[in-house]
């Protein structure tokens, strides 16, 4: 084989290379994560999880007394016991990050529902119908999903298809069919409004399975429908029960109204046994009292903010970089992360709080206790320190001394105005450049201005501090995670998001130099060339502007790794890229109003935000009490707290949506976590473009002024246009000899 040809194709090997170290386009991984431990400062029988701490776990506000009691709990428990005194979790040896085999427990246990005919119509022992067999079922949660514990067994464990919400009804005609789900339907066969009766059939993939005719008289025992028969490993068990509420006439039809209808699969029933394993966990104890499992390997966690150690197919840990805990250098922060990767709507909740149990400075949220906030596990002792934090609160401070929240009046349910306050404070993060080629003050080129850019979390969502102004926030279009890197070629665009996209002109192997140009919206705001010859000072292009109220500031970084040529292009590999929206920065001052809230502090080292109108909670488990657009507070229903007859449970949370459809490769800049219960959604995506009508938007488009867009950029080199014939020349023949 010719020289030529092997040189075009060991570079064609190396474009291979590089491709396979791409990320893969696709959706952005959103994450559920539990509260943060951090390895110096917790004891090794203090890793552990409940329905309050981890959003992974099915949690009822209705039962939170019975979840976090520490006897006789139900629900779920994720447990780090330590077993053979080697790699000890925890603060006796903060920087092992081994867990043994058998050393990771879950557990699970059942607890009483009442069926919604019998809490809705206010039956007792006497009064509810015999058919049912009693006043509750069991619901067990089995890996974060409400199962039905047939016959009280938590061995048998059976898919709830339908449990009817309290206020929901559904109306059908003669020749309805309501999918139910799962394969099963009820259809109506017939109404007769005069004897004040229907007619209907219960169906599993076409196939009749119960007929019923029901009298809608008034008489409960009379308006229930229930369905037994033999199923799991016992006989004549219940499956069904539906609630014939009335039936009336309209001007065409008759209809029936249906309430409180509850259904289990029958036909898939989960047979526990011990020995039997699941997602990486072996069955230890099945009883019917409920379940035990540890895991069945070791896990060693990988110490990277950016690694996921999984150890169920959707359950992983998270941890910080080695060394980010509060004090020792080994020590780390860990937390358990599930991760969203099925389509569907979830609710992000915060820790919550009983006011009968919680004085009223005790109702405070921060980015560890309330997934709606923003958190970054390397920051995580700065977010959660009591002096000189920084990140977001979330917090009830009484001021007129009407309707106090907590144990001193435990059934108010009025947040007077200014009595929810959210504060935020910036934080610094080191640019990817700097950090991930180990530079120092001395090394970090003069054109970033320093090590460090400032984040300022803003309703969730991370924004970049102009200058180290909390009071200008900027867009933070990208962030190029630490292991990616993009590779173009001559001609190539790459779309950064918000519009920007950077463009290779030319590649010079020989000069070891590309050329490229910054755009927004097509029309070019930057352009320079970059030697990447080896020094950072080199191969690092920066761009500046005046925008917000400054003038001359960065809005703009790259890294030029490394250009090669391939068969017949040559690349240039862009590394540590960032960029915020100069032309859209939102000026906060005192006065205006945000998502209910009015600024009451806009000084450049924070932003404090009092709420503009009183809230009232409904309290009601189904109902959300709303204080921003997508904010709200959830409560249990009314006496359900620990101790007080009028105390209730009540938490922040949020809504989020993982849509089916794939997202564009530029918009992928990064992985987004959100946090539930009590999490972190460290993100370096891009930040929405969140503004208040009343937010005053600055900025200047220097694409107009070339000679100052290209201030203290590289010059333009002569010899790209020759460089680039005669690679091709090169290559060309290079190919004809092997031909």
């Amino acid at each position: 084989m010719c020289s030529g040809f092997k040189k075009a194709l060991s570079s064609l090997l190396v474009v291979f290379a590089i491709y396979l170290m791409l990320p893969s386009p696709g959706l952005a991984a959103t994450a559920i994560n539990g509260e943060p431990f951090d390895t110096n400062a917790t004891s090794s029988d203090e890793f552990c999880w409940d329905a309050t701490t981890f959003g992974g776990f099915y949690y009822s506000a209705n039962k939170h007394k019975d979840f976090v009691t520490s006897e006789n709990w139900f629900g779920e428990r994720l447990q780090y016991i330590e077993t053979d005194g080697q790699y000890e979790l925890g603060k006796n040896n903060p920087g092992n990050h081994v867990i043994g085999e058998e050393e990771l427990v879950y557990s699970t246990k059942q607890f009483p529902n009442k069926y919604k005919v019998v809490s809705e119509l206010g039956l007792d022992a006497s009064t509810t119908p015999a058919e049912l067999g009693g006043m509750v079922f069991y619901k067990i949660p089995w890996f974060g999903k409400p199962y039905v514990a047939v016959e009280n067994d938590a061995t048998q464990l059976a898919n709830l298809v339908i449990d009817q919400p309290d206020s929901d009804k559904k109306v059908l005609k003669a020749g309805d069919v309501w999918d139910l789900g799962k394969g099963y339907s009820l259809t109506v066969n017939q109404v007769d409004v005069e004897g004040n009766k229907v007619w209907f059939s219960l169906s599993k993939d076409g196939e009749e399975l119960e007929s019923g005719i029901v009298n809608a008289d008034g008489t409960v025992e009379n308006q229930i429908f229930a369905a037994k028969t033999d199923f799991g490993d016992r006989k004549d068990q219940l499956y069904f029960i539906t609630y014939v509420d009335s039936v009336f006439v309209s001007s065409y039809y008759s209809f029936a109204v249906f309430k409180y209808t509850w259904l289990i699969d029958k036909d898939d029933i989960l047979i526990i046994e011990e020995g039997d394993e699941y997602q990486g966990f072996e069955v230890k104890e099945a009883s019917e009292d409920g379940l035990v499992l540890k895991n069945s390997d070791s896990i060693t966690l990988n110490l990277d903010k950016d690694k996921k150690n999984y150890f169920t197919d959707s359950w992983y840990f998270q941890t910080s970089d080695e060394g980010k805990g509060s004090t020792s250098s080994s020590g780390y922060v860990i937390y358990p992360a599930k991760e969203l990767s099925k389509p569907g709507n979830y609710t992000l909740r915060g820790l919550p709080y009983d006011t009968g149990s919680t004085s009223s400075d005790g109702f405070c949220w921060d980015a560890t206790t309330f997934g709606g906030l923003y958190y970054s596990v390397n920051k995580h002792k700065d977010l959660v320190t009591s002096e000189n934090w920084f990140g977001e609160r979330l917090q009830y401070i009484e001021t007129d001394g009407q309707y106090e929240l907590g144990k001193n009046n435990p059934g108010n349910h009025v947040i007077g105005e200014e009595e929810l306050v959210y504060s935020t404070k910036q934080f610094p993060n080191k640019y990817k450049v700097v950090s991930e080629l180990g530079l120092d003050a001395s090394t970090t080129p003069a054109e970033l201005g320093g090590m460090v850019f400032y984040k300022i979390p803003w309703f969730g969502k991370p924004y970049v501090a102009v200058e180290n102004d909390a009071t200008q926030l900027a867009n933070l279009v990208i962030d190029q995670p630490d292991s990616d890197k993009k590779v173009l070629k001559a001609g190539d665009v790459w779309d950064l998001g918000k519009g920007y996209s950077l463009t290779v002109n030319q590649v010079d192997v020989e000069g070891n130099k590309v050329w490229f140009s910054l755009s927004k919206d097509g029309e070019e705001l930057e352009s320079g060339i970059v030697n990447s010859d080896g020094t950072v000072e080199n191969q690092t292009f920066t761009a500046k502007a005046d925008f917000g109220d400054g003038k001359d500031q960065l809005y703009f970084i790259t890294y030029v790794d490394s250009v090669f040529a391939g068969t017949v292009d040559s690349f240039a590999v862009f590394k540590y890229t960032w960029l915020i929206d100069k032309d859209k920065i939102l000026v906060i001052e005192e006065g205006d109003g945000y998502q209910g809230f009015e600024v009451k502090e806009a000084l450049k080292d924070g932003l404090v935000l009092k709420n503009s109108d009183s809230i009232t909670l409904n309290l009601d488990k189904d109902k959300k009490s709303y204080f921003t657009d997508s904010w709200y507070f959830q409560t249990s229903d009314e006496g359900k707290g620990s101790i007080s007859p009028d105390g209730y449970i009540i938490y922040p949370a949020t809504d989020v949506v993982i849509e089916a459809e794939d997202t564009p490769e530029s918009t992928d800049n990064s992985t987004e976590e959100i946090n539930m219960t009590s999490g972190s959604n460290e993100s370096e995506a891009v930040s929405s473009d969140y503004r208040a009508a009343s937010s005053e938007i600055v900025g200047e488009d220097n694409s107009s002024h070339p000679e100052e867009a290209a201030e203290g950029s590289p010059t333009k080199l002569p010899g790209f246009g020759i460089v680039s014939g005669i690679l091709g020349v090169i290559i060309c023949v290079a190919l004809r000899k092997k031909v």
